[in-house]
C-alpha cells in the first residue's frame, strides 16, 4: 500500500504515475458496472464526482500538501488522504 513515506521521497511523475494507475481502475471498475446495467461501485463513484473537475496536477498538490500539513502521518495510505481530503471534503 502507497503511503506518505511512499509518496513524499516519489519524484512527481512517479506521482502522477500512480495517480493515473488508481484512476485507470476505477474507470475500468465504472465501465464493467455499465456493461452489466448495474449501479457503479459507490466508492468509486463518490471518487469520479469528486475528482471530476480536478486536473491530475491539482490531485497531486492537494495530496503533497496534506503529507506537509500532517508530517506526523506519513504512514497514512494515499487512497486515504484522497478520501479524506477530497471526496469527504466535496460534501
Amino acid at each position: 500500500m502507497v503511503d506518505g513515506n511512499d509518496w513524499t521521497s516519489a519524484t512527481p511523475v512517479e506521482r502522477r504515475a500512480f495517480l493515473i494507475g488508481a484512476a485507470n481502475v476505477i474507470i475500468a471498475e465504472n465501465a464493467y458496472a455499465k456493461k452489466r446495467n448495474v449501479a457503479p461501485a459507490p466508492v468509486s463513484d463518490r471518487l469520479t464526482k469528486a475528482t471530476d473537475k480536478m486536473k491530475l496536477a491539482d490531485i497531486e498538490a492537494r495530496i503533497t500538501r496534506w503529507y506537509e500539513a500532517n508530517s506526523s502521518k506519513l504512514a497514512t495510505p494515499v487512497m486515504a488522504v484522497v478520501w479524506q481530503d477530497i471526496v469527504k471534503a466535496k460534501r
